[in-house]
């Protein structure tokens, strides 16, 4: 049986192959504000890991509803699709960094959104799964927004 702690692990996975590009391309920087402005991108991706595993503890086998295997093997596949994009970032100014910053947030906002949509069938805008792709979506949304501040 697959729930929203299997989907959850695949986003902390996500996130962690992103922070991974991010910690490369600090590494690789010998700009100092930029890697200033790549250490805010590799902390903001280590909140959603920490609040992700912090959801996925909490969440205990009773409270978290099975999702049909077909719906979750659509889900998995289009995470997979996402992973496959992550790859090495060749950026070395600050403004283009924050565009492709903001470009990969909305691409995992539209993500969480599809998998939302999928997941809702008949009443499960009730379920537990709902909420907590609200609130991913909701911090995504919010992020997306800082980030379009910094692109100005």
């Amino acid at each position: 049986m697959y729930d929203i702690r299997d989907i959850l692990r695949k986003g902390i996975d996500i996130t962690k192959k992103i922070k991974a590009e991010y910690k490369k391309l600090q590494e690789n920087s010998g700009d100092m504000r930029m890697r200033i402005l790549i250490g805010v991108f590799i902390r903001s991706a280590d909140r959603d890991i920490s609040y992700y595993e912090q959801l996925v503890e909490n969440l205990t086998d009773s409270i978290a509803e099975a999702i049909d295997f077909g719906v979750f093997d659509k889900i998995s596949s289009l995470v997979n699709q996402f992973a496959r994009t992550i790859g090495p970032i060749n950026i070395t100014e600050r403004k283009p960094l924050v565009e492709y910053a903001l470009s990969q947030q909305k691409s995992l906002y539209a993500l969480l959104v599809d998998i939302q949509g999928r997941m809702v069938t008949g009443n499960e805008e009730t379920s537990i799964a709902y909420y907590v792709l609200t609130d991913l979506i909701e911090e995504k949304r919010r992020f997306i927004l800082e980030l379009e501040q910094m692109s100005q």
